[in-house]
């Protein structure tokens, strides 16, 4: 876990950002913090939280101590001054209630009624919305008056992946924040220090380019597991006549050991895909080099990034990886005017 400033990877010109927008006083107001899932977001709102509410050390110096009651609640996420909200689980959205409170108790209770409430052990408040991306509109709405005019000596910190995502009427109230993705050097230094996985630097490099810097996704791309995935996945997509009925099974087979949550099954069939897409991206780039591109190929490269788009539209899993299958085997793009 991280505990101070020193141990964030990468990322030091935010850190610095920080420190100096602390240093002249002018710390409050609303941010958007945005970048890929697991690049640090929500490990340097966490610091930022201890540094504000350090008993130990002022906030101008950046260095919270880790040990005091203030900081051992923050990373406990005991804090009453920190107010947390992030999508349940079960829901697609966040919900209403859990930013201003249930129809007959409305603005007494939820996240923007929480903010507003004076701070119970020190001066700051500081409010982190873990998943800005999962804002509707009716719950971005209610956010703009907390965002455009939060508390003195209060910071709202709000994290997704990207602008797009947010409504512009977000992004227009919050200064916004972007994290750039890892190097490999720091990716690697992350996945051995932060989540005790041993991979080379060129493990490491590859599953950033499958996983475009998603750390979440690399973490998982370099689990024990995948390596006799992969192994055989590529064997059947580098066959001269890939056995449609073995890349379903074999794709089967990994989506399973992701278990019954809907959201994890789809993430493991992303993962497979942009593994096949990554595989035909070297392929095309080998056989540039030597005879030219063999139109399966192509074909095959689109049919894979074809599928990625249809397990965002939430395409039935088990007619996606059928389709898909024969598709790769027959080395068609599998355009049927549908989806795509």
């Amino acid at each position: 876990m991280t505990t101070n400033w020193s141990q964030l990877i990468g990322h030091s010109r935010i850190r610095d950002w920080f420190s100096t927008a602390i240093r002249r006083g002018r710390f409050t107001g609303s941010f958007l913090l945005v970048g890929s899932p697991g690049v640090g977001k929500l490990t340097v709102a966490n610091l930022l939280a201890q540094t504000l509410l350090c008993q130990k050390s002022p906030e101008l110096e950046m260095q919270p101590c880790g040990v005091c009651e203030g900081c051992v609640q923050v990373l406990a996420q005991t804090h009453p001054d920190v107010i947390r909200l992030s999508k349940p689980k079960d829901k697609s959205f966040i919900p209403l209630d859990l930013l201003i409170g249930r129809p007959e108790v409305r603005m007494q209770e939820g996240f923007c009624r929480d903010i507003r409430l004076k701070p119970f052990a020190g001066t700051r408040k500081i409010a982190i919305l873990e998943d800005a991306d999962f804002l509707n509109e009716e719950g971005a709405n209610c956010l703009l008056k907390t965002l455009e005019e939060p508390p003195p000596n209060a910071v709202v910190l709000l994290i997704g992946t990207s602008e797009q995502k947010q409504l512009p009427t977000i992004r227009s109230r919050c200064q916004i924040i972007r994290f750039a993705p890892l190097n490999t050097d720091d990716a690697s230094r992350l996945m051995r220090e932060v989540h005790q996985v041993e991979s080379t630097d060129e493990e490491v490099a590859a599953a950033l380019e499958v996983s475009a810097g998603d750390m979440h996704v690399a973490l998982r791309i370099l689990s024990d597991t995948t390596d006799e995935f992969r192994g055989a996945f590529d064997s059947q997509l580098a066959a001269a006549a890939p056995d449609p009925v073995a890349i379903s099974r074999i794709i089967t087979k990994r989506v399973d050991e992701a278990g019954k949550d809907a959201s994890k099954r789809r993430g493991a069939m992303r993962d497979v895909f942009s593994m096949a897409v990554q595989f035909y991206r070297r392929e095309l780039r080998a056989s540039a080099a030597a005879d030219g591109v063999h139109p399966f190929t192509l074909n095959r490269l689109d049919r894979s990034v074809r599928a990625l788009r249809e397990v965002d539209r939430s395409a039935n899993q088990s007619s996606l990886i059928e389709c898909y299958a024969s598709d790769i085997a027959s080395g068609t793009t599998g355009d049927r005017g549908e989806i795509g």
